[in-house]
């Protein structure tokens, strides 16, 4: 059994990536190894909308949070955690284990965060040293409005720090246009590859915080990587760093505004076919939906729990569901990353299987006509 992947992250890896990263190992500092670091620190930065150096660590997206509280900020500090799902809880989480003084701007999962909230949480905790917002909440596929976010903290000392962990590529983040102090990524979202590279890119606003502030990081320290750079500060992951260059010259070959199309109309196309199935958007306006993931309700009488079991088992497909107080209602598909219109036609196809399996009644088909009718009229 073929096994597949429609989850926010880890992606389907293409063959293309999965060879670059089998060659020989190169060691880290070799002159062949200094010219491939040189050639992706010139490809990262335009990604990030950023004149800025772009660090590549070795870790997961988890890890690039935890290093941008243990810079920025010292115990004791004030920071605004902008929370709509489980990622916004983790950067909470984070924060308090660093000390942090931690003022929750909570929206309920499913919403968009309104930048008024923020604004207002502000007022009433002038002393604040950072924000931390997630760009795209995975957990329900909304999308914040980090633009705005970052307008309000422009003329001030306040780090905004964003993880677009998931965000980044799928969705314009031109960092520097729009204020933003910190900016998270991960290799194993926009990117295709496997988890283990995580990147951060800082404004000059945020070597004053990680000057001013910060704890005693080492592993995690951005004055460490910025003493090494451009080369690594510390063993990196070569065979990663060898598949993300061939990504980035796949990213180039696409262009960016083919590349988010693309998802664009991934995400239309999966929404309506779950419509059709009798599934909910979860994302509904006027919050914005993320073109990572989409979610949905599940009809009356389908346990998502049990669905998402049977596409692991029967079908070999894995699809996420919804965490927290969504288990069992909720079903997120991931179309992220190398994802076309023949692939969403199998993931949906098992979908439809799957539901009939459970006794869900429709016309088989359904679905995976929504998807062909979305890309045959290119989401008009």
């Amino acid at each position: 059994m073929k096994l597949r992947l429609a989850t926010p992250g880890p992606t389907e890896v293409p063959q293309r990536l999965l060879l670059a990263g089998a060659r020989e190992i190169v060691h880290h500092r070799s002159a062949e190894m200094e010219q491939l670091i040189h050639e992706i620190n010139e490809a990262l930065p335009p990604l990030f909308g950023t004149t800025h150096p772009v660090y590549s660590i070795a870790s997961s997206g988890t890890g690039a949070m935890e290093s941008a509280v243990a810079n920025c900020f010292s115990p004791g500090d004030e920071v605004l955690v902008v929370s709509n799902g489980y990622f916004g809880e983790r950067f909470q989480a984070i924060g308090h284990r660093y000390g942090l003084v931690v003022h929750p701007v909570e929206s309920p999962w499913g919403t968009s965060v309104e930048p008024g909230a923020v604004a207002a949480a502000y007022a009433e905790h002038p002393g604040i040293r950072g924000v931390l917002v997630v760009y795209s909440e995975t957990s329900t596929g909304a999308l914040n409005d980090v633009e705005a976010i970052g307008e309000l903290f422009r003329d001030t000392e306040v780090t905004v720090v964003v993880d677009a962990i998931s965000g980044l590529l799928v969705h314009p983040l031109p960092m520097d246009d729009w204020g933003l102090d910190v900016v998270l990524a991960a290799s194993h979202k926009g990117f295709m590859l496997p988890p283990g590279l995580a990147f951060v890119a800082l404004s000059d606003k945020a070597w004053q915080a990680a000057e001013r502030g910060g704890g005693p990081a080492y592993y995690w320290s951005f004055e460490r990587l910025r003493h090494f750079y451009p080369m690594s500060a510390s063993s990196p992951a070569v065979s990663l760093l060898l598949g993300l260059h061939e990504s980035l010259k796949m990213l180039a070959e696409e262009g960016m505004d083919a590349f988010r199309g693309r998802h664009a109309l991934s995400g239309l196309a999966v929404e309506r076919a779950l419509t059709a199935l009798g599934f909910t958007p979860f994302i509904r306006p006027p919050h914005r939906r993320s073109h990572v993931i989409t979610s949905a309700l599940a009809p009356e009488g389908v346990d998502t729990s049990r669905l998402l079991k049977t596409l692991s088992t029967r079908y070999g497909l894995t699809v996420t569901g919804g965490q927290a107080d969504l288990k069992g209602k909720l079903i997120r598909v991931g179309h992220i990353g190398a994802v076309d219109a023949l692939d969403l036609c199998g993931v949906v196809g098992a979908i439809e299987l799957a539901l009939l399996d459970h006794g869900h009644e429709f016309a088989p088909g359904t679905g995976v006509g929504q998807i062909i009718r979305t890309f045959n009229r290119q989401g008009e």
